[in-house]
C-alpha cells in the first residue's frame, strides 16, 4: 500500500469516529418534549386523606362495655340436681299380685346438662338487664330403705321384704325448665369506662323453675319460684363477639303433688292406690329446699 493511500484511510477513520461522538453529544431534536412527573399533592387531596384517617380513628373498636348495646348469648353448662327431690316414709314402692311392698323412699336427681339462652340490654356501662330461659336434662333414681311387704289379704301382717330387686326402685328421666330476669353489674366500670377485654361481673335475679319427673309418685309438673346469685367474666373478642364464663347458685323450694294411684293393672281395671304401710292414702309430701349450683360457658353477641 502506498503512503498516499494510507493517509486517506487514516483520515476516513478519524472522520467516522468524530461523527459518532458528535452524534452522541448533540442535543435531542426540539420536537421531542421532556416528560415530567408531579409528585406534589394539592391541599384538597391532603385534607380528604386526613378526614379519612380521622373517620377510621373514630370508628376504631375499643374493648369496653357500651351503653345501649343489645346482648344475646347461648351457654352450655351443668346444673347440680344431685340432691333429694322427694321423700316419704313407709310408702308403697312395688306391687305384685300376691304382695304389696312398702319402704322409706327417697328420690335423688343427678347432675343435669343445662343449655341456657339470654337476651338483654346494657342500660349503662356498668348495669344490664337480661331475660333468661333454660332447660336441663338428667335422670333420677329412688333409694328404698326399711323395707316391708304385706300380702294382699285383709288383716295380713307386715313381713320383712328381703333384698331389693334390680328393678324395684324407680329410675327415670327428669327435665327442668327455667324463666327469669337477671341484673348484671360490672363493678369495675361504675366509676369510669374500663378499657379492657376482661370484664368481670356479678349477677342475680328472680324467676321460676318447673320440674317434670316421670314417676308413679307424682301427679303433674312441680313449679317453684327461683332466686339466683352468682358471678362471671366476659372476655371481649371483638366488637360483636365475647366469651362468657359464669357460676350461679339457685335457691328453690320444691313441693310435689302426690298421684292418686301408684299403678294400674289389667288395662286400668285394677288400680293400686298410693298408700302408706298403714293403708292411708298419701295426700301430700313435705317440701324440699333446693340449693343448686350452675356452671356454664357461652358465646355472647353484641349489637
Amino acid at each position: 500500500m502506498s503512503s498516499n493511500s494510507l493517509v486517506v484511510l487514516i483520515v476516513a477513520v478519524v472522520c467516522l469516529v468524530s461523527g459518532s461522538v458528535l452524534a452522541q453529544t448533540e442535543d435531542p431534536p426540539a420536537t421531542k418534549e421532556e416528560r415530567t412527573f408531579n409528585l406534589q399533592r394539592d391541599s384538597s387531596t391532603a385534607a380528604a386523606e386526613l378526614e379519612l384517617e380521622d373517620d377510621e380513628s373514630f370508628h376504631r373498636w375499643v374493648p369496653a362495655v357500651k351503653q345501649g348495646t343489645l346482648e344475646f348469648s347461648f351457654a352450655l353448662g351443668f346444673l347440680n340436681l344431685n340432691q333429694t327431690l322427694l321423700q316419704h316414709d313407709q310408702i308403697i314402692y312395688k306391687y305384685t299380685q300376691e304382695d304389696t311392698y312398702f319402704g322409706d323412699v327417697e328420690i335423688k336427681g343427678e347432675t343435669a346438662f343445662n343449655p341456657v339462652m339470654r337476651g338483654g340490654v346494657n342500660v349503662s356501662r356498668w348495669f344490664a338487664l337480661e331475660a333468661v330461659g333454660g332447660l336441663s336434662f338428667s335422670d333420677y333414681k329412688a333409694q328404698v330403705t326399711n323395707r316391708f311387704k304385706q300380702k294382699n289379704e285383709a288383716g295380713a301382717p307386715l313381713e320383712d321384704a328381703g333384698p331389693l330387686g334390680e328393678f324395684d326402685a324407680e329410675h327415670g328421666s327428669l327435665i327442668t325448665g327455667q324463666l327469669g330476669v337477671n341484673a348484671v353489674i360490672y363493678p369495675l366500670n361504675i366509676s369510669d369506662e374500663r378499657i379492657s377485654r376482661f370484664q368481670p361481673y356479678v349477677t342475680g335475679g328472680v324467676g321460676a323453675f318447673w320440674y317434670s319427673m316421670n314417676s308413679n309418685y307424682v301427679d303433674d309438673v312441680a313449679s317453684t319460684s327461683d332466686i339466683n346469685v352468682g358471678a362471671g367474666v366476659r372476655i371481649l373478642g371483638d366488637r360483636n363477639i365475647s366469651v362468657r364464663f359464669e357460676f350461679l347458685m339457685h335457691f328453690n323450694t320444691l313441693v310435689w303433688n302426690p298421684s292418686v294411684n301408684f299403678t294400674e293393672r289389667n288395662e286400668g281395671t285394677v288400680q293400686v292406690p298410693l298408700e302408706t304401710s298403714d293403708r292411708e292414702q298419701v295426700t301430700e309430701y313435705e317440701s324440699n329446699a333446693m340449693t343448686m349450683f350452675n356452671v356454664s360457658v357461652g358465646v355472647q353477641g353484641s349489637f
